[in-house]
């Protein structure tokens, strides 16, 4: 899976984009597995380097979600 795809399906949840931050990956795991976001811990590592990095920043979450829904 993309990790603009796992940031995406977790964008509206504000609480859970910062718990990612802050998790270490099996926390960061855990809580995506919570969330019905299925993801191998490589994955989880690439999402935390986005979102820790600001490769991927709330703006550029909210047009990739956008373009989903038009």
């Amino acid at each position: 899976m993309d990790v603009k795809d796992i940031i995406t399906k977790v964008a509206g949840n504000k609480d859970l984009l910062d718990k990612l931050k802050s998790a270490d990956v099996k926390q960061a795991r855990a809580l995506l597995d919570k969330a019905g976001v299925k993801v191998d811990e490589a994955d989880v590592k690439k999402v935390k380097e986005a979102l820790a990095d600001g490769k991927i920043d709330m703006k550029e979450i909210k047009d990739i979600a956008g373009g989903l829904f038009h």
